[in-house]
């Protein structure tokens, strides 16, 4: 949906421009929003900060006149600025962050679990490059089938595939996912 259509369906029905707008962009805001959050977030929050990607959208999606294309960029960028902001929100002072004047501070040693966190997180940066490397769409059908548990029949929605084919590719990315995390001696 270019900002004409938009600016087209709403002058006929804001409420259904908008939903048009929200049903064809919740899956990309959703997955950049979770990508974000999902370390420090409940599902509620990122939920909400879903809602208010959309609502910044809304707000501000016609004020733009000058552009005419396709608004993938401005939703994605409106999402990563509220995720950011949300992040920022929901871990600030989490860390334990004291000033340097205090005089406890001298005290305080890093958890035990430091070293595991650290291992933890390059370990899910590997998976996800990995997964990457997938290409499309099977890059697309292992994050929608094991980060977010949606069924063949959900995936095959959107990536125009059958839930039969996505089964099969999602079988064959899984080997390849494992023969490349092989090759880098990671083992899950």
């Amino acid at each position: 949906m270019t900002q004409k259509e938009y600016r087209k369906a709403a002058a006929q029905s804001e409420e259904n421009a908008q939903r048009t707008l929200f049903d064809k962009y919740f899956n990309y805001v959703y997955t950049i929003v979770f990508s974000r959050l999902r370390s420090c977030a409940s599902r509620e929050d990122i939920e909400e900060c879903v809602g208010d990607v959309f609502a910044d959208v809304y707000m501000h999606f016609d004020e733009r006149r000058a552009f005419d294309g396709d608004p993938t960029g401005f939703v994605g960028t409106v999402a990563r600025h509220k995720a950011a902001d949300m992040y920022k929100r929901l871990t600030k002072n989490k860390f334990g962050i004291v000033s340097i004047d205090d005089e406890e501070a001298a005290e305080i040693e890093a958890p035990d679990n430091t070293a595991d966190t650290v291992e933890k997180k390059e370990l899910r940066g590997s998976l996800i490059k990995c997964v990457e490397l997938l290409g499309e769409p099977d890059s697309t059908i292992i994050i929608q089938k094991y980060f977010f548990m949606r069924s063949s029949t959900e995936i095959s929605k959107l990536v125009s595939l059958t839930p039969e084919a996505v089964r099969v590719r999602c079988s064959r990315a899984l080997k390849k996912l494992r023969e490349t995390l092989t090759d880098m001696n990671i083992s899950l």
